[in-house]
């Protein structure tokens, strides 16, 4: 069952064409991925500015109720 060098060239040349589509397609996967992974940190971010935003005015109406009690109180 001895291969002639011309089918073992065959059998390489067909192998590598496979292994290059498979390079191909995880490298659009790997694309995809950091393509999420990049948008999840840019929501990520966004949602953080939003809370210390809503944060900042929770302070500021828990300070203004306060100035109104001890004035209510006075």
């Amino acid at each position: 069952n001895k291969m002639t060098t011309n089918e073992m060239i065959t059998e390489l040349t067909q192998t590598v064409s496979a292994l290059r589509k498979d390079v191909d397609l995880l490298k659009e996967d790997k694309n995809y991925l950091y393509k999420k992974l990049e948008k999840a940190y840019d929501d990520r971010i966004a949602l953080r500015a939003e809370n210390d935003k809503l944060k900042k005015t929770q302070i500021q109406v828990n300070n203004t109720e306060e100035e109104e009690c001890l004035a209510c109180s006075a």
